[in-house]
């Protein structure tokens, strides 16, 4: 190992930094209205974020990536989309599928009682959702949100597929030069070492910031006895009491 692989691989992370900042950010920004859109009182609002969330869901990512290169990239070429795009869009189209899900998840679990307060206080149902709603949810939605950019981290990798001079590639580069996969693989996962680790410390400090608590995984009930039931309500349920209240 030589140092000045360290700088061949560092032209490369330049890349990656940069698919990562822009796919993550597009990824967040994508995925709250989707999740929202998931829980609209319109049905035909409903059914294309439904539609959205398992095609690109169940699309594995270098297919993905491969079908936007491969099959559209020639019409994508013509209005300036370079491969570096197609990578943002198919990382963005791939996460923000998985993460549109589990902010709508997160948006279930608030209590009855915040949507119908909100609704006393004459506030429509989006106006609830922004102000009295996602703020609540932003710190439990952190963690997840820490696993989405990683993935992204991860997936970043694939780009070397459709011709992104990104870390992956250089690192093929480097390796066809010296003959030395191991070494440089090993480098290279230190490299993604770097990036996934501290992403994950700075949620944590962020969701205990905006919890004010540690997270504490919920506790097994003892042997022979019943579990508490669940007393929130499933999303009809919400639905009915907010235009109840509204009314």
């Amino acid at each position: 190992m030589e140092l000045r692989w360290i700088g061949f691989l560092a032209n490369g992370l330049a890349t990656t930094l940069a698919l990562i900042a822009l796919s993550s950010a597009a990824t967040i920004v994508l995925a709250v209205p989707i999740a929202v859109g998931r829980l609209s009182e319109r049905r035909i609002v409903r059914g294309l974020t439904r539609a959205y969330v398992e095609t690109f869901r169940s699309i594995p990512l270098p297919v993905l990536l491969a079908g936007l290169y491969f099959g559209l990239g020639p019409h994508f070429e013509k209005i300036g989309v370079s491969a570096f795009g197609l990578a943002v869009l198919g990382l963005v189209l791939n996460e923000s599928a998985y993460l549109a899900e589990v902010y709508r998840s997160l948006i279930r679990s608030v209590r009855i009682g915040q949507w119908r307060a909100a609704a006393s206080l004459g506030l429509t149902r989006l106006q609830a959702l922004r102000h009295v709603i996602i703020p609540q949810v932003t710190g439990p939605a952190a963690p997840q949100t820490a696993n989405g950019i990683i993935y992204i981290i991860k997936g970043s990798a694939l780009a070397s597929l459709i011709t992104v001079p990104e870390l992956a590639m250089y690192a093929t580069r480097l390796v066809v030069e010296t003959f030395q996969p191991l070494q440089v693989y090993l480098l290279v996962a230190v490299f993604y070492l770097a990036l996934t680790v501290p992403v994950a410390y700075l949620t944590r400090a962020v969701s205990r910031h905006r919890t004010g608590r540690r997270y504490r995984p919920r506790r097994r009930p003892a042997a022979g006895t019943a579990p508490a039931p669940d007393s929130r309500p499933t999303a009809p349920s919400r639905e009915k009491a907010w235009t109840s209240t509204s009314t």
